[in-house]
């Protein structure tokens, strides 16, 4: 069985049963994990997909269009009613929004999806639905990212660290600019006090748009004055960032830096 390129197949029970339950944000939150999982290749020998993503919060607030209260209030209902589980880094079940907060965060669609398409699997009842072990055309997906997988191929931390290593830098094509490396600095320390405040990595973004912002900030400010802006950034207890996620294109912003005293 081979699929559609650039399509994610869905389980079948999603629409003959319990999308009619769900809320617009809970079906939003349940195709954004089908996609970060059914839809990339796990093992490209067998086709094997994934069965797991770590996802981040601000992931689920960029695809789903839906705000962070939202996302949260939708998560929680779709853990309740089984459509997704949520896991941290170890495999534990957090079943509670409670034990979410603080945590890397590992998405997978609930047994009351897997359970079938694993039945399916075995059985060939009903061809309609994926197969985990077969292979797809979506090996040739050019719409999807190749070389860095910034939705994690694998689970491991490796490779999670290597994504993250090698996504802020610019190709090695001739030697860095003195400005290239005070902003690569930078960067680095935006990461290690994300980590630390945030307790994970912070979201994979364009280097040549975030150096064009931050090349003339860097001018004005100076390397070690941002420094102490970024620390000042994660200890405001503002609102808005907490609505909108902490990043380094909002930290990048002027009103941003000109509030932070």
């Amino acid at each position: 069985m081979s699929y559609i390129p650039n399509t994610t197949p869905t389980p079948n029970w999603l629409y003959n049963g319990e999308m009619k339950k769900m809320s617009d944000t809970e079906l939003r939150v349940v195709l954004c994990i089908t996609r970060k999982t059914l839809g990339w290749i796990e093992n490209q020998e067998t086709g094997m997909r994934k069965q797991e993503d770590w996802i981040s919060h601000n992931q689920l607030i960029e695809m789903s269009g839906k705000s962070s209260r939202s996302i949260s209030y939708a998560v929680d209902n779709c853990v309740k009613h089984g459509w997704i589980e949520v896991r941290d880094k170890n495999g534990n079940l957090l079943l509670t929004s409670q034990e979410r907060q603080r945590n890397k965060l590992f998405y997978r669609l609930g047994n009351i999806f897997t359970d079938k398409l694993k039945s399916t699997a075995n059985n060939a009842v009903e061809t309609n639905l994926p197969h985990f072990t077969t292979k797809s055309t979506a090996l040739y997906d050019t719409n999807l990212p190749q070389r860095l997988r910034n939705t994690k191929e694998t689970l491991t931390k490796e490779t999670i660290q290597k994504i993250a290593e090698q996504a802020p830098h610019p190709p090695l094509k001739k030697e860095l600019t003195p400005l290239q490396r005070e902003f690569n600095l930078l960067w680095d320390y935006f990461k290690e006090q994300y980590a630390q405040k945030i307790s994970e990595e912070p979201p994979i973004m364009s280097y040549p748009k975030l150096f064009k912002i931050g090349q003339p900030i860097l001018r004005q400010f100076g390397l070690e004055p941002l420094k102490r802006k970024i620390d000042l950034y994660f200890d405001r207890d503002d609102p808005f960032f907490k609505r909108v996620g902490w990043s380094m294109d909002i930290f990048l912003m002027s009103t941003t830096l000109n509030g932070l005293k």
